[in-house]
């Protein structure tokens, strides 16, 4: 006796014995459903909001519904993050950075800040994963004026945040 000829069987003496009955599993296996739709694209996100005094980064739709919320690592006294309206100037999927006492070969998902008189690329929201190595939390100032985020939240807003999206920053 089949597999099929079997479960057969089964189902039949299952419905009437007053069970639920299931479909003909080898008439199953040979109907291809259709495959499901994809995803619709993540909400882009319209304004970012860095709070210096809870070290926390938010991000915003158009609507200004909170999208993403996380702790974020600023600039420390002697390297302070500037405060004030930015925009979102340059991105970069991969990008060294180097400073007076260090130098990344590769940083990825890379958002700099421009406007309110920033030099290009001085300042940037980047993944620390330096420190994320270290075991170091983020929610404490440790940068050297950047806003450094976890390795998901960079990609996260890399994914969904465009260029000249508006960034304040607040002390």
């Amino acid at each position: 006796m089949t597999r099929v000829r079997l479960m057969r069987l089964l189902i039949s003496g299952l419905a009437a014995a007053g069970g639920t009955g299931m479909a003909d599993v080898g008439a199953a296996r040979a109907q291809r459903l259709p495959p499901p739709p994809p995803p619709p694209p993540p909400a882009p996100v319209a304004e970012v909001l860095v709070d210096l005094s809870e070290q926390r980064l938010s991000a915003f739709d158009d609507a200004h519904r909170l999208l993403y919320r996380r702790l974020v690592s600023t600039g420390l006294p002697a390297s302070p993050t500037p405060t004030g309206s930015f925009t979102v100037a340059a991105r970069f999927a991969s990008t060294p950075m180097t400073g007076r006492d260090y130098h990344i070969p590769s940083v990825p998902h890379v958002l700099c800040l421009g406007g309110d008189g920033l030099a290009p690329n001085a300042i940037c929201i980047h993944p620390a994963p330096w420190q994320e190595a270290a075991g170091q939390p983020f929610g404490v100032r440790r940068s050297h004026g950047c806003v450094r985020t976890s390795s998901a939240t960079a990609r996260w807003l890399f994914e969904r945040t465009p260029l000249g999206t508006p960034v304040i920053i607040q002390p």
